[in-house]
């Protein structure tokens, strides 16, 4: 992901990354002015991507072809009960 520091520098960081960063890791990539200036609002986006056709292959079942008992007999729904 990209963070923009307080500066107006941008970083890319990956979320883990960015939930462990300290206080004094912050103001150290401040301080040592990190980061570049990115002037392209759509930088990294999806959109940019040149593989349109990437999700076209995906087969989906259609929820109306799932009969009723099917989603009745559905294993991932938890139904029990605790006294």
């Amino acid at each position: 992901m990209f963070y923009q520091l307080p500066n107006g520098k941008v970083i890319e960081m990956t979320t883990e990354q960015f939930v462990e960063m300290s206080d004094e890791e912050l103001e150290y990539l401040i301080a040592y002015n990190y980061g570049d200036v990115i002037e392209n609002p759509w930088m990294g986006s999806i959109l940019n991507k040149h593989d349109a056709n990437m999700y076209e292959n995906i087969e989906l079942p259609e929820i109306i072809d799932i009969t009723e008992i099917e989603k009745l007999e559905d294993l991932d729904a938890d139904l029990t009960t605790e006294d």
